[in-house]
């Protein structure tokens, strides 16, 4: 398992589950919540497998689209179990 890639998807879960929970002192910004995605994407160890290219896909689409952040999570744990699947 790609531990670079690995750890922006743990990165874009943490971030969207404390989103998800609500407001907070920091507040975060869809464009701090993609960051970690992105990178995901743009990691050369995850471009072979489609699957889970397309989950990141959603779920920066997800964020993009202003879906709540507990489903952008859920595309991210989609994404980390094809992962670790590999």
């Amino acid at each position: 398992m790609s531990q670079a890639g690995a750890e922006f998807i743990r990165e874009a879960i943490r971030l969207a589950n404390t989103a998800a929970d609500g407001p907070s002192e920091e507040e975060l910004t869809p464009s701090e919540l993609a960051e970690p995605i992105r990178d995901a994407l743009e990691s050369p160890d995850l471009v072979g497998d489609s699957q889970l290219v397309k989950y990141l896909h959603e779920a920066l689409d997800s964020v993009s689209d202003g879906m709540p952040p507990d489903y952008t999570a859920m595309l991210l744990y989609s994404a980390l179990g094809r992962l670790q699947e590999g």
